[in-house]
């Protein structure tokens, strides 16, 4: 199979699992217009590296959905960690907010990696790219610069109250069809005006422990 073959084939199953998501989630997931090629290719140029084809796909779908603001108070219901999908012109503006702390080692000393061995023990990487905010400084995003046992475009948690990096699932389309079977299987939990949608888990336990970091 050819290289635009295996790209045509991992765009189909990202639609197909985007869809999926988009029809169970529960809730508006209130979805931007499509980004252009032109656009994906200028953030690549502005990341320095190039996003997995699953990521592209996801943007040609959707750039990113509504993000919440006090002049236009929706709430998305999101796709990803139960947070709403950034706009590529956001994902870059938070990556650019990480510039430079990945040189400050001082605070790799607690980072680690669930499991062990997949996401660098380190603070800040730059090949961390965002793909969403909660709005302390932490995010679910997609890690392009893995360790070694790690697999590039694997989809990861860091940020500012992140020490212990979890995978979530080896790519963006992988955390798409788990997260779509999830929801299918009931474990998608309806939010209010005051708190988004989660997924349904036994007490003190995380979301995290649903997803396969492998496979």
């Amino acid at each position: 199979m050819t290289d635009e073959q295996t790209t045509g084939a991992v765009e189909v199953r990202t639609r197909a699992a985007f869809d999926r998501v988009v029809r169970l989630v529960p809730g508006d997931p209130l979805l931007n217009p499509a980004a252009t090629d032109a656009q994906l290719d200028a953030a690549e140029a502005h990341l320095g590296q190039s996003l997995p084809a699953d990521v592209r796909a996801v943007f040609r779908l959707a750039d990113g959905q509504v993000q919440y603001h006090h002049d236009d108070p929706r709430w998305a219901a999101g796709l990803i960690g139960g947070e709403p999908l950034l706009p590529l012109a956001s994902v870059l503006l938070h990556w650019d907010q990480w510039a430079g702390f990945d040189s400050e080692t001082g605070f790799d000393e607690f980072a680690s990696s669930t499991p062990e061995g997949f996401v660098r023990p380190k603070y800040s990487v730059r090949g961390w790219v965002p793909l969403t905010h909660d709005g302390g400084g932490n995010h679910v995003g997609v890690d392009l610069d893995p360790d070694v046992d790690g697999t590039v475009g694997q989809v990861i948690t860091f940020g500012r109250d992140d020490e212990q990096h979890h995978v979530l699932a080896p790519s963006l389309l992988s955390y798409l069809e788990q997260l779509a079977d999830l929801l299918e299987q009931g474990y998608g939990v309806p939010g209010d005006d005051e708190e988004p949608w989660s997924l349904r888990v036994p007490p003190r336990t995380s979301p995290h422990s649903l997803f396969r970091a492998q496979g």
